[in-house]
This record gives structure tokens, C-alpha cells and sequence, in this order.
């Protein structure tokens, strides 16, 4: 039979991650730490406002770009970081970050354009860039320097083709959070280089180390970045669909002309703005707990021979060096799986400089992180 479709996605390999995924899932007794899943309920107060919504009768199809309250809410939300955006046109809701992210380099970018990356980056932005045909130059967030960038690297990075930086902060899967000094030399390149920036801001609420700052706040960046916001981690809310865009309103105007209607439904969009509207003690209770368990298993992997991890300072997760080990991030994985029962993501899923580290999602309880542990110490001792 002949190709059909896009000659693009017959192009692209089944990414890493989602191959290992597809192996944990028919494999039984396996804890999996791989999803940045909370395991966390969704905080009741917001389940009570969906189950209003519904019984309210709000099913039908919601307004084009999301409800104006809970646009008006999250342009609120985000003043705290000291920006000034208007519901009206610089919001919009989707139906997550992922689709939120694809639509805003559909519109932005064309095939072929550069962008650099900090890598390790996010493994979900792969497909896309690959489907887009985006050139990377990626920037190497070293071990060394605690997964911090070298801006001598960045000066670096700028080719011709370059149109886009990409920020995410806390980092999915360093956990970097990105200081001032460093958004502002990444703001100078963004401004003498006519570049977009976005910025990825996800984990914003997750931060043990240095606070979260926005690069949209900083002077002549609120015309050239893209915010992205998600519902997901922050409520524990990743099976509720909810993410958004903040962006001047000519690059919005941009963004929306994409023929994607991915609206989130009425009523997720009312427990939305409930979990706006708080209480915030559920937030705060998961941001403490995160902390208790990045400090217990980093300790944990860092007294185990081969093993180092730093600490991240931002996000839930754990990003160890198994090199000394391993340094084949997919073969660990792999054996780990098959000989512990335990599950976490290869580092290469990440970027070439993934490669050598494992991604650790601390998303179980302190008593079932022990036997992660366990398991790393097992099976050092049979392979290193």
C-alpha cells in the first residue's frame, strides 16, 4: 500500500520515551516513575466547582479563546511575577500546554527556522521540532555547573536561521531555575537579535531554591514572549486538559489564526478558575511534600557507589548521573526494569546531553521511593 498523509510523520521515529512507555505498560508489578503525574488528588474544592459547572448546565461549546473570567484570573495570576497582560486580547485557554506549545510554533516559526534550546529540554518538544523540520542549536545545561547555562555558549548559539529561544524554567528534567543574571543575558540576546522567546512556566509553583521570574516582566521582552501555563502540576489537574497562552496581542492574533479548536470543555474551564480563586493550601501542601521527597532520594542516590544526583531547585524531578554505571541511559533503563520492576526515563529521551542520566518523576510517597532507592542500589552492586 502506498504512503498516505504527510510525508513529515512518516518521517519521524517513534520517539525513545513513548518506545520505553509502550514496554513498562505490558510489564506487570512495575512501580513507574516516569509520568510528571501527581499523585496527588485534585484538590476538592475544584472537582465540587466542575460537578457545579456541570449541574449548572455550563456543556455547551465554550467561548473561542476560553472564558473572559478565567482569562481575566490568569493575567491576574501572573502580575505577581510583575506583568501586565489584558484578557481580552493577550489570553487564551487550551486544552493543555502540549497542544498550546504545537499551535504557538505552528504560527510562529516555518519550516526550517532555528531556535535554541537548553538541553536537557522537555522530551515533548521533540516530535514537534522534527515535524516542523526546526534547526536546533542547543545550549548544554552541564552537571558541573548544576545544570545552569553558560551564556558564553548562548552568544554562541545565534545562527542566521535563528528566530526563537526557548526558556523553561524550573526545567523539565534539571530542575534549574534560572536566575536573573541569566534571564537578563537571554533578554539582551532576545532584544539585539530580534528573537522570540518562550517561556515555558509550568512548574512555576514548584521552586526550593531562588524564585520563579517571569522574562515577559523584563524591559522590551512583553512584545517578543510567549507564555506558556499549565493546570496540570500546580492542582494536580493533568487529566483535566487545561493549559494557556499569554502573549502581546499581535503575536496572539497570530496564534489564534491556527485552525485548531482544541477549546477545553465549560465546565473544566469553571474548576479552573475555582482553583485560581483558591484556597492555595493544596498547592503549598504538594510543593512541601515535593521538597521532602527530593531531599530524601537525592540523599539517597548520592551515597550509592556510581551514582551522583544533583539537587534540583525547582520541578519534581531528580535527573541522577548513572554514567559510571551505565552509560547507556536505555540500557539502564532497561535493565533496571527488568531486574528491579522499577521504571524511570532514559536521559538521552532528553537530548544527546541527556545521555548518562536517568529522569526520576517523584511522584510517590516517601515510603515507596524507598524502594526505588533499594533498586538503584541493587543494581549498581550487580553492574557497576
Amino acid at each position: 500500500m502506498r504512503r498516505f498523509g504527510d510525508p513529515r510523520l512518516w518521517e519521524i521515529e517513534t520517539p525513545v520515551y513513548r518506545r520505553f512507555l509502550a514496554k513498562v505498560r505490558k510489564m506487570e508489578g512495575v512501580m513507574s516513575l516516569l509520568a510528571g503525574d501527581p499523585d496527588f488528588e485534585t484538590p476538592k474544592h475544584i472537582r465540587e466547582a466542575a460537578i457545579k459547572a456541570i449541574e449548572e448546565g455550563w456543556t455547551h461549546y465554550p467561548t473561542w479563546d476560553g472564558y473572559l473570567d478565567l482569562r481575566a484570573a490568569l493575567a491576574e495570576y501572573h502580575s505577581q511575577y510583575g506583568t501586565d497582560w489584558d484578557p481580552e486580547s493577550e489570553v487564551r485557554i487550551f486544552s493543555g500546554s502540549t497542544p498550546a506549545l504545537f499551535t504557538c510554533f505552528v504560527a510562529l516559526l516555518q519550516r526550517g527556522d532555528g531556535i535554541i534550546v537548553f538541553e536537557p529540554y522537555y522530551m515533548g518538544y521533540s516530535p514537534m521540532f522534527s515535524y516542523l523540520d526546526l534547526k536546533l542549536s542547543p545550549v548544554t545545561l552541564k552537571e558541573e555547573r548544576r545544570f545552569h547555562p553558560d551564556i558564553e555558549e548562548l552568544k554562541e548559539a545565534i545562527k542566521p536561521e535563528t528566530k526563537m529561544i526557548i526558556v523553561c524554567s524550573p526545567n523539565n528534567p534539571t530542575g534549574t531555575v534560572y536566575n536573573e543574571e541569566e534571564l537578563k543575558a537571554i533578554r539582551d540576546l532576545a532584544v539585539d537579535h530580534d528573537l522570540l522567546v518562550l517561556s515555558d512556566e509550568i512548574y512555576d509553583q514548584f521552586i526550593y531554591e531562588g524564585r520563579h521570574i517571569s522574562i515577559a516582566s523584563m524591559p522590551d521582552m512583553r512584545e517578543r514572549t510567549i507564555v506558556i501555563l499549565s493546570f496540570s502540576k500546580t492542582f494536580a489537574m493533568t487529566g483535566w486538559r487545561l493549559g494557556a497562552v499569554l502573549a502581546d496581542k499581535e503575536v496572539l492574533s497570530l496564534i489564534k489564526k491556527v485552525p485548531i479548536g482544541g477549546r477545553p470543555a465549560a465546565f473544566i474551564q469553571k474548576a479552573g478558575l475555582a482553583a485560581l480563586k483558591g484556597p492555595w493550601e493544596d498547592v503549598e501542601r504538594f510543593r512541601e511534600e515535593y521538597r521532602k521527597r527530593r531531599d530524601f532520594l537525592a540523599k539517597e542516590l548520592n551515597d550509592i557507589d556510581g551514582v551522583s544526583c544533583a539537587l534540583p531547585e525547582g520541578a519534581f524531578y531528580l535527573f541522577p548521573n548513572i554514567s559510571d554505571i551505565c552509560e547507556d541511559s536505555v540500557k539502564f533503563c532497561e535493565g533496571l526494569l527488568k531486574e528491579e520492576r522499577v521504571a524511570v526515563y532514559p536521559g538521552i529521551a532528553y537530548g544527546k546531553t541527556g545521555e548518562g542520566h536517568v529522569r526520576i518523576a517523584l511522584v510517590k510517597p516517601i515510603e515507596e521511593l524507598k524502594r526505588c532507592a533499594e533498586a538503584f542500589r541493587n543494581y549498581a552492586e550487580r553492574h557497576r
